[in-house]
Parts: C-alpha cells; structure tokens; sequence
C-alpha cells in the first residue's frame, strides 16, 4: 500500500470543524423544536405538588423532595429542574453543545489523543455509529427529561475519565497539585451522582486505574480524590431515600432482573448491529492481515471474489421491494397484519379490539426496521466479500491462530478489548433494576462506540480503511445514509412543532379561563423504528396526566379516540 498523506492539513482541518459545526447547528435546530412533552411538565412543578418551579429555593426543595421519595438523581435533575425553571432558551444551545462535546470526547478517548485536529473520516465515523446506535435516538438525546439523565451525564462521566485514561497512556493532563486534587474530588461526586449503571462502571473503572497505578508506584494524590469522590458520588446517588421508598413499593420478581437484561441487549443490539458488524468486518480483515503476514493463507485465497452474488442481488431485490411499500401506506405490513388476524387470532377465537390494534401497532414499523436491518446486512456482505473475507477462510484462519496471538501482533486491540468490556459490564449492573428500558444501555453504546472506533489506532486497520478509495467511499456511504434521515427528521419535528405549540396555546388558553375538561386533535407524526422522533400523545397515561397536573386539568381527551 502507499503511505498515507499527513492527516492534519488545512482541507481536513476545515472538512473536521465543518462536521462539527454541522452537528452543533442540526442539533440546536431539533432541540428548538423538541416541545416540553411527558415527564417535563411533572418535573416542571415542585415534586409531589401542583405548583411551579417559580424560584431557585423551589428548585432545591423539589430536588430534596424528589431525592428523599422518588430517586437520587441530583445532578441531572438539577440541570432539568433549573432548565423548566429559567426556560428552554438556554437549555437547548447548551444541550447541542452537550451532543457535539460527546462525539469530541468519543474522538478524544478512541484515538487516545487529546487535539482540536481530527481526522474527518474518524470523525464522520463516530457521528454515524451514535447516530444509528444510541438507543432511542431522540428519547435520549433531546427529551429534557432524557437527556439531561443520559447525554450530559455521559459527557460528565468521559469528561470524568480522561485524566486517568491519559496517564495509563503515559499522557498527563496536569501536574498532581492541589488544584487537580481538589478537581478531580468535585469531578467525582459530579459524575458519581448521575445515573446508576454507567456510574457503577465508571467508579469500577477509576478503581482499576488506581489500582493500576497504585502497583505501578506511580500513583498520585489526584487519582486517589478523583476516586473517593466518584465512591461518594456513586454512594450519593444509589443510598437515594427515594430509592428504597420505590424499591419497597415494587412487586417485580427477581428473574425479571434476568430476563430484562437479555430483552434489553435484543433491543440494543438492533440499534448498535452497525458498529458490531463494523467490529466484525474489522477481527475478519485483521485475521486475514495476520495470516498473509505468516504465510497461513495459500497463494491466491486471499483474492476479492465477485461481491455481487445472486443471493446479494436478491436481498437487494427484498429492500427495494419493502422501501415501495414503505412509501406506499406499507402495503405489506397492513396484509400481513390482516392475515395474521384473520387466520390466527380469529380462527383460534383470541380476536379481541386491544389485540388488533397491539398488532397493527407492532405491524406499522416493519418496513422500515427490516429495511434497516437488511440494508446494514446488504451493506456487511458486500465489504466482506470485496475486500476477500471469504467464510472459510476465515474459518481456517481462526483455528490455526489464537487470541493471545492476534493481541501480541495488534497490541491496540486492547484498547478496544477494554472499552467492549466495559460496555457489557455497565450493560450487566442493570440487573439490579427491576426494569431496564432500551435508553438505559445509553452508556454501554457510548463505550461500544469507543471501542469500535479505537480500531482506527491500528496502522494496518487505519491505512486500510483510510487509503484514498476507501475514505471516500466511506464519506459517500454516510452520507447517503445520515442526510435523508436527518432531513426526515428534522421535517417531523418541524411538524410536531407546529401542532404541539399549536394545541398548547389552546390549552393554556383555556385552562386560564377555568376549564377543566378538554378535547384537542392528536399529533399527525409518530415515532419511527429508529425512534429519531419522540412524542407520546395524550392517549399515553404518562402524557395525560402530568399535562392535567401542569395545569390544573380534570381531563384532555384526543379527538376521535
């Protein structure tokens, strides 16, 4: 291969502060339209109360009342609490901050470097894989209520890791003062203080350093307070009185712990199969790279085959065929839906209105999540077979070479060992919540993606994928995929910005008038498989009621329900 071109000349410096900028501005743009919605209108009055947010001291109390009967949440709440309570305006810059200021930490803790030049297609890389893979996209990321729980405090917790993570690289950030003592203890408690499982992993984290350095005779002051503060901040937030009242109040049987965690990771792995499949992709190239190197492989088995087979061209056939559908009120979802009624629920007498419309429901995404999942397929076996990652090659490779040799030869896949691990570890602490929704595996995917992108640190990974061909190929394929669903995006929250300010104005009208009973038309836009888009309407108990508590309503009904 020819040696690369440096990396960090003006054009990619431009190219990488564009991308940037261009996620700021798209991500302030969704968080202006994002509306108040379900659990912000409740955390928009003193906890337990009717009343609003009208001062700091009220900020405060519901924060106590909220800590000392519902949660220990403190810190992400007191970003919510005092964002309803000063208004949205300065909540959303500062959140589309929050977002770019990830994928910059995201770059920082993969590359191992801490730079203001990046390489753009790493970059590109990075802000695809969040894309596609944080769960629950906007859930996360632009919910109030979502986001200050799981995008700031993700920011928090990698903020919070990057001076131990740069001194194990032999890369310090500061000198073990008194000031880095004193930082580091707050930063602790900050970060401990935010969200159970992905704080749980990051205090086991910051104990292997320390402990690390500890043995290495190269323990510092900083390390230690940094450590205890994540302990009192961890302890902080998980001995929460509110913890134990909801614990109490809880009926869920142990195994549902268990069973939870495997629905959850099904879940995930929808979203994050990309960065798997990317990972994938990677062991299969490094595999082959290393058999060649020891004259495994025979001459000649290494070579590409022709990439489009019948079955490629038939799977492809399969997602043009869903896409019309799609595009036409999903033809075959809405038959399938109908024959699965007629022929198994009625014929077996379970025909029931609740079933019918649980069904439709679950029938009105198929679409478009097999067309996610088959193109992500398509998009593997095309790679795979383009750069001659024949199946039993690999298969022959794999069993003449070990791990432990893969990692002697490539020592930076330990570093994306370590992430991964981390990953399924914050993933596993949730089995000591007796729920654990899809948006809760938010920090797992963060570390998944670091570790999927500190492959890049790998010099026969990094010139492979990063030779001029290749980059451009992957600058078009992100790009065919990121611009059309940001721009569908973007259009349905314009929409549901307009409808929902629209019903909003109404109903504050006619709550300051007295009334207490209200019908208002429902939201035309629905939340799509990938769940860039967030909005449960009034038919939801959740959104119903914390709207009549927000302003005083006995009842909101949605026309024609």
């Amino acid at each position: 291969m020819q040696p690369q071109q440096p990396e960090n000349n003006s054009t990619q410096n431009i190219f990488s502060w564009s991308l940037i900028a261009l996620v700021f501005v798209y991500m302030l743009a969704l968080n202006i339209l994002m509306p108040m919605h379900r659990d912000d209108y409740g955390y928009a009055l003193i906890w337990g109360t009717l009343d609003h947010l009208s001062s700091w001291p009220d900020v405060f109390r519901s924060l106590y009342i909220h800590y000392m009967t519902h949660g220990g949440r403190m810190v992400a709440y007191l970003l919510l609490d005092g964002s309803l309570y000063l208004g949205k305006q300065w909540y959303n810059p500062f959140m589309a901050f929050c977002y770019t200021a990830l994928m910059i930490l995201i770059y920082w803790h993969s590359q191992r470097k801490i730079s203001f030049r990046f390489n753009p297609y790493i970059l590109l890389a990075i802000i695809l894989f969040a894309w596609l893979g944080l769960p629950h996209f906007a859930e996360v990321n632009l919910w109030m209520a979502g986001a200050t729980g799981y995008l700031f405090t993700a920011v928090l917790i990698l903020a919070f890791l990057l001076p131990y993570h740069f001194a194990l690289l032999q890369k310090p950030l500061w000198r073990d003062g008194f000031l880095a003592v004193i930082g580091m203890f707050l930063g602790g408690i900050l970060a401990g203080w935010t969200i159970e499982n992905t704080a749980v992993a990051m205090t086991l984290a910051t104990a292997c350093f320390t402990l690390y350095f500890y043995k290495k005779k190269a323990l510092q002051k900083w390390m230690v307070s940094g450590l205890i503060g994540a302990i009192a901040g961890t302890a902080l937030l998980v001995l929460a009185p509110g913890n134990y009242v909801r614990a109490a109040a809880s009926t869920t049987k142990f195994i549902y712990h268990i069973t939870n965690l495997f629905a959850a990771g099904v879940e995930t792995l929808f979203y994050v199969l990309p960065v798997v499949l990317f990972l994938v992709f990677v062991w299969r190239y490094l595999l082959l790279d290393y058999a060649k190197k020891k004259n495994i492989l025979a001459a000649g088995q290494e070579n590409a085959k022709n990439p489009l087979t019948v079955s490629m061209a038939l799977l492809a056939g399969v997602i043009v065929f869903l896409l019309v559908s799609y595009v036409n009120d999903n033809f075959f979802s809405q038959w399938l839906g109908n024959a699965l009624y007629n022929q198994a629920a009625v014929k077996f007498g379970l025909a029931t209105a609740k079933l019918k419309a649980q069904l439709f429901n679950t029938m009105s995404g198929l679409e478009e999540m097999f067309v996610y999942l088959l193109t992500v397929t398509f998009i593997f076996r095309y790679a795979c077979a383009k750069a001659g990652l024949r199946k039993k090659d690999i298969k022959t490779i794999s069993a003449k070479i070990s791990m432990r040799e893969m990692l002697a030869a490539y020592p930076a896949l330990y570093h994306a060992a370590a992430w991964i691990a981390l990953a399924v570890v914050n993933h596993f602490v949730m089995v000591a919540s007796p729920r654990f929704p899809a948006r809760a595996s938010y920090g797992s995917v963060v570390f998944l993606i670091i570790g999927a992108a500190s492959v890049f640190t790998i010099p026969e990974v990094r010139q492979y994928l990063l030779d001029t061909g290749r980059k451009k190929h992957l600058a078009w394929l992100a790009g065919v995929i990121l611009v059309p669903m940001a721009a569908a995006t973007l259009y349905q929250h314009v929409v549901i910005h307009r409808e929902d300010g629209r019903r909003m104005a109404y109903v504050a009208q006619m709550a300051a008038q007295g009334v207490t009973r209200l019908e208002v038309e429902p939201i035309s836009i629905k939340n799509r498989v990938l769940r860039h888009v967030y909005f449960e309407d009034l038919d939801n108990r959740v959104s119903k009621s914390h709207l009549c508590d927000y302003y005083r309503l006995e009842d909101i009904q949605l026309k024609g329900k």
